[in-house]
């Protein structure tokens, strides 16, 4: 979908989240929500969590640009958090979304993955457990640092639901 979403789009329930989506994004393209995310993405993470499937999937590339917009590991792990309780809130009505928006959602999952498994992520993990004092043979596999595999674990578990939600299709 390249045009913008209707109000319908965005507000399919009636909800008072979807009410409060039109009024964040009704009538704005992607690039302008990019610039709104850029400057306060956790006041509207929620309203692209309860949005209605169309409007979702119009707006979620706005959201993915910004694993590409900060390059600081600690906003970068902020926006993972909040990308997986976005994924993890739609996930319970994965019957209601669109193709398109499942498509949205396994981009934004991957995105998680990679900085999960990127170099700066690991690297600031192992530095972050020498400062705690972690044993070396946990520094010498990051991966197995407990805070790597909570991020890990429920990327994993999301995308468990992700694909039972396409084999029933």
């Amino acid at each position: 979908m390249n045009t913008l979403p209707r109000k319908e789009d965005i507000n399919v329930y009636d909800s008072l989240d979807e009410r409060y989506a039109v009024k964040e994004f009704y009538g704005k393209t992607r690039e302008q929500i990019f610039e709104e995310l850029t400057d306060g993405y956790q006041h509207m993470q929620e309203s692209l969590a309860f949005m209605g499937p169309v409007g979702f999937a119009y707006y979620a590339p706005a959201w993915e640009r910004l694993f590409t917009h900060f390059e600081q590991v600690e906003k970068l792990e902020e926006i993972a958090q909040w990308t997986k309780c976005i994924i993890s809130i739609r996930c319970n009505s994965l019957d209601t979304e669109t193709p398109e928006a499942v498509a949205a959602l396994h981009r934004m999952l991957e995105l998680c993955e990679k900085f999960y498994h990127s170099d700066a992520y690991l690297n600031y993990n192992i530095e972050e457990a020498r400062m705690y004092g972690y044993a070396e043979s946990l520094l010498s596999s990051p991966l197995n640092l407990p805070e790597v595999k909570v991020g890990l674990k429920e990327c994993t578990r999301l995308r468990k639901q992700l694909n039972a939600r396409q084999k029933q299709e």
